[in-house]
């Protein structure tokens, strides 16, 4: 029932996640389901002791919790033991995740500023700056679809995300596209000769378009960009699919965008994730960077 009602990364997550605790339960001849709760809060500190990070540990008891109650049977992560050991978990691990290398305009522009050399290239001027302007996820970016793009009279655009980590119902979301934006992708979409369906497909050498692009294409692309503008190699690899929604997000308050207008651009259900990206620059700007300038500490 769940392969209808869940995205296939999810379903690949479970059943790594299930897989690690039953090869923890087969090492020490415990019994995977039912499990005890203290043969999950024994699994709990077995990680942490592995220097697993407390998310990936709170995503474990919450595959091992799903898979109990699918199963009908009682769920030992919901008892108090397993509440206190993740509470544990947060005291003697710190539960900030490493965030990735955003990528903000300036360095995009930098990108952009040369010439194309081949459709390869033009492919992925486009897929950068389509990147930037909607704040898309990388499956997000590899889901645009063709028929989904709008001109105006302007000459920006938009184009509808039909789906997305938050939207599972697929309500989908409208995003704007800059006029030099929607240069670049017309150009690519003219040069590759793409009629309908996906926007961004593999190129094949001088053989055309082929395939769609996968996620993990789009963390190869925006590395190499990372590697063209000459960063630091412990700054380029730091650099994920998602590193133009982070450097988007870092410019819009930056740039004094209210807070609402940015998780509107970024389809944020809550602020954590946008205050977390640009935490720097609301620090740059907070009550003490003015009293410092107030006061000539600067």
């Amino acid at each position: 029932m769940a392969k209808g009602a869940f995205a296939a990364n999810t379903l690949r997550a479970w059943r790594a996640d299930w897989e690690i605790f039953g090869e923890f339960c087969r090492n020490f001849r415990l019994e995977a389901l039912p499990a005890a709760p203290k043969t999950v809060r024994d699994f709990v500190f077995e990680c942490l002791s592995n220097n697993k990070k407390p998310a990936t540990i709170r995503r474990y008891v919450s595959t091992i919790g799903r898979a109990h109650r699918a199963s009908g049977v009682a769920d030992p992560t919901a008892t108090e033991e397993l509440k206190l050991a993740l509470k544990e978990v947060g005291r003697k691990s710190p539960a900030r995740q490493p965030q990735a290398r955003g990528l903000t305009w300036s360095e995009i522009e930098l990108f952009l500023s040369v010439e194309p050399r081949n459709l390869r290239d033009i492919r992925d001027r486009a897929l950068v700056a389509v990147a930037y302007d909607t704040l898309c996820r990388r499956e997000e970016l590899v889901s645009l679809l063709i028929e989904d793009i709008a001109d105006a009279a302007d000459g920006s655009g938009s184009v509808l995300i039909r789906r997305s980590k938050t939207d599972t119902t697929g309500e989908g979301a409208t995003t704007y596209l800059s006029p030099f934006t929607m240069r670049l992708l017309n150009q690519w979409i003219t040069e590759a000769g793409i009629k309908e369906g996906p926007i961004f497909l593999r190129v094949h050498g001088s053989a055309g378009v082929g395939e769609v692009l996968t996620a993990q294409n789009v963390s190869a692309v925006l590395r190499k960009v990372g590697q063209w503008i000459g960063l630091p190699r412990e700054e380029w690899e730091r650099i994920s699919g998602h590193s133009c929604r982070v450097g988007a997000a870092q410019d819009l308050l930056a740039l004094n965008i209210d807070l609402s207008s940015v998780m509107q651009a970024g389809r944020w259900k809550d602020t954590r994730m946008p205050m977390r990206y640009g935490e720097k620059v609301l620090a740059g700007r907070g009550a003490m960077a003015r009293a410092a300038k107030a006061q000539g500490r600067v």
